[in-house]
Order: C-alpha cells, then sequence, then structure tokens
C-alpha cells in the first residue's frame, strides 16, 4: 500500500474541477461556479491512496457478487478491530452488520425497535436524521434543548420521558455543537435508559474527528449498556466516502443481529451494503490510520483558525468545538435570521453555508449558521475574507 506524507493537507490546491462534477448535496456540483460551498459535511480532500488501490485491486477480478446479508465477514471483522484500537472496546464480529451508510442505518433501525406511536427522545438541536428516522418508523420524537454549549438539565430531561418514550437518541460526538459528552454524562443517560427500560440510538458517526484531550467516549465502553444501546458507525467524515454510502450497526447480540436482518430486509436482498464499498471501508481501516491522524491535525488549526476569525465578527459569538469539522456559529444578535443571514452571505460574498433552520436540526438552532472546515487553508481563507468583506452588520 502507498504511504502519505505528514502534509497530506497542506497542499493549497485540490482538484475543483472534479468536485464540480461529482460533489453534490448543497456543495460545488450544485453551486454557480465561484460560490465555496462551507456546507455539507464532506470533505474537500481526496481519498487516501490505500483505498483507491483497493479498489482497483478487488475490481481486477472481474466479479461484483452479493455478499452475505450482515455484510463480508473481512468487513465485520475489521469493524471489530477499529473498535478495539480506537475506542478501546472488546466488540464481536458478530454483533455488527454493514450498512448502506450511517443515515440508512438510522432509518432501519428505528423501523426495527420503534412502533407506530412510539416516542423518541432526542437533542435540540440535533441532526434533522434522528427525527426523520423516527418519522419514517411511524414514531414520535419530543425534543430535550440543550443549552448553549451542549449541556443537560437532567430533571428537565428525565420530566419528559413519557410512557410511549421507547428510545433515546445519542449524537456523540454532537452535531452541530461539536460537543463530547463526559462518560459521567453518557452513564447518567444508560441510568435513565435502565431505569425505564429504554433503548439507547448512539450515533457515533463522528468519532474519529475529536480534538479534545480525553478523547472519544463510545457509548459502548460503559458497564451495562451494550444490551440496550443499538451503535451507528461509518465512515463519511473520517475518510472522505460520503458517495460510497458504507457504515456499520452494533447490535446487542447476535439474536438481535438475526432479527434486525429480518425486518431491515437485508435477510432477502432488499437491504444491503455494496461489497465494492465494504472493501473501501477495509482498507480505511487497516491502512490509513496515519492519514486520519493528520486529516485531524489539519481540522484542529482549521478550527482554531476560523474561530478566531469567526468570533471578531460584528453580532457573532462562537463555541470552539472539541469534534466535528463544523462550526456553529451564534448569528442571533446581527438582526437577522439565519435564513437572511445565509442568503445574504451566498449572494454577496459567493460562500453557502448552512442555515440553523428547525428543518435541519430542530428549534433549538435558530439564530445560527453552520459552516464545514474540512477543506484547504486556502479555500477557507478566502471564504472567511469574502464573508468578512461582505458582512451586512
Amino acid at each position: 500500500m502507498s504511504e502519505f506524507s505528514q502534509n497530506e493537507f497542506s497542499p493549497t490546491e485540490i482538484n475543483k474541477q472534479v468536485l464540480r462534477q461529482r460533489a453534490y448535496n448543497q456543495r460545488w456540483a450544485e453551486l454557480p461556479e465561484g460560490t465555496i460551498p462551507l456546507t455539507a459535511a464532506d470533505p474537500d480532500f481526496p481519498i487516501p491512496e490505500p483505498i483507491r488501490e483497493s479498489l482497483v485491486e478487488y475490481l481486477r477480478a472481474g466479479y461484483l457478487s452479493y455478499g452475505p446479508p450482515a455484510g463480508l465477514p473481512e468487513f465485520r471483522e475489521a469493524a471489530a478491530i477499529r473498535f478495539r484500537h480506537r475506542d478501546g472496546i472488546e466488540l464481536s464480529a458478530d454483533r455488527i452488520v454493514a450498512i448502506d451508510s450511517a443515515a440508512s442505518g438510522m432509518v432501519a433501525l428505528a423501523r426495527a425497535y420503534l412502533d407506530a406511536d412510539d416516542e423518541m427522545l432526542i437533542f435540540d438541536p440535533v441532526d434533522f436524521l434522528f427525527s426523520h428516522a423516527a418519522e419514517k418508523a411511524g414514531a414520535k420524537t419530543t425534543r430535550f434543548a440543550l443549552t448553549a454549549t451542549g449541556e443537560i438539565d437532567w430533571n428537565k430531561f428525565e420530566s419528559l420521558i413519557s410512557p410511549r418514550t421507547r428510545m433515546i437518541g445519542v449524537c456523540q460526538p454532537h452535531n452541530p455543537l461539536g460537543r463530547v459528552f463526559t462518560e459521567p454524562e453518557l452513564r447518567r443517560i444508560l441510568e435513565l435508559a435502565q431505569k425505564y427500560d429504554l433503548w439507547i440510538l448512539a450515533d457515533e458517526i463522528w468519532s474519529d474527528i475529536v480534538f479534545s484531550l480525553d478523547g472519544h467516549i463510545s457509548m459502548l465502553s460503559l458497564e451495562g449498556a451494550a444490551e440496550r444501546t443499538l451503535l451507528l458507525q461509518g465512515t463519511s467524515k473520517s475518510f472522505g466516502l460520503a458517495g460510497a454510502r458504507i457504515g456499520f450497526v452494533a447490535l446487542p447480540n447476535a439474536q438481535h443481529v438475526t432479527e434486525f436482518l429480518e425486518k431491515s430486509g437485508a435477510a432477502y436482498t432488499s437491504l444491503g451494503a455494496s461489497t465494492l464499498s465494504q472493501v473501501a471501508a477495509i482498507a480505511a481501516w487497516k491502512h490509513c490510520s496515519r492519514w486520519l491522524d493528520g486529516f485531524v491535525a489539519h481540522l484542529r488549526s482549521q478550527r482554531d483558525f476560523a474561530c478566531n476569525r469567526i468570533s471578531k465578527l460584528a453580532g457573532v459569538s462562537v463555541s470552539v468545538p472539541e469534534a466535528t469539522f463544523v462550526l456553529f456559529p451564534d448569528i442571533s444578535n446581527t438582526g437577522l435570521s439565519a435564513e437572511e443571514l445565509s442568503e445574504h452571505l451566498r449572494q454577496y460574498a459567493k460562500v453557502a453555508v448552512v442555515p440553523g433552520s428547525a428543518r435541519w436540526f430542530g428549534p433549538g438552532a435558530n439564530g445560527h449558521i453552520r459552516l464545514s472546515l474540512a477543506t484547504t487553508r486556502d479555500i477557507l481563507t478566502d471564504a472567511l475574507d469574502r464573508i468578512e468583506s461582505n458582512w451586512p452588520v
């Protein structure tokens, strides 16, 4: 496999021509030429070379046959090893199911473990996929408002648990606040789940992009959590494999795997992960840890650079995220709504950001915008220069 240099993320140029052809979801391919997208949480950088080499090698054999419903044995074992190395968790491969993206996995889990009119308790703000998944299952969501810095009022939290509550959604690390919940906080969530006999849906898609000294703490690292935790992981944030649409779920035991495959349809080939995408993920976990470390170091630098500049804009305050590669500045003192400010920046600064609307993150996101940092320093600098020159306040 190819080696990569420590300067993997320092080049001043990326292949914008290819990005304009392939990077959709509010990014380069969907915006007018000349507009910089700091939108969807999808890196501008090309995927690591070992992943590309593994895909080419796999295709040389000339077959793309069906794989096992739960995923290739090599994939499930590689995912288990990833847990051992990065989270210190011993997780047997027979508890892991390959899924076509963590987003798809969230919907599949909601359908498998929630009934119509059940309720899932979710944070506010939080990624829209939690409410989307519950809706697809015919269930409802109850939102618990986090503080501006992501703190939890436990008495209020518990008061929202009703006889209909069946699940607690946990985004760890948190999107869009960039908060990494502490072990005592996760343990308190677990205690409430045990007290009321609830499932925990743990979205840990951002777990590799953590800047705090304590690192990421997985829900599965807590004693007693495994029997009621449905965990989601993926490779889109860590290795730029959003288009491969590959992730996995970790379930309490092998019996739950069998039941999940039956309920999701994967047992009948109506659902399931691409074998080619699984090959990409295996290569990422086996051969790209050094690349990932370099990526996180680059993102930490991007975070510090952007927070320093954005905090100086009139009417703006920004909390320094402990994780993720997005910022979520509070712009409520600008006198403009998030939608108005986002449209202004798109029209005059030629920079696209995501408004903190209820559609994307819940009512608690009002008065914020979200910016992605997963690009080169030159592009980020250009975007911030444009924002500063065209700031409406």
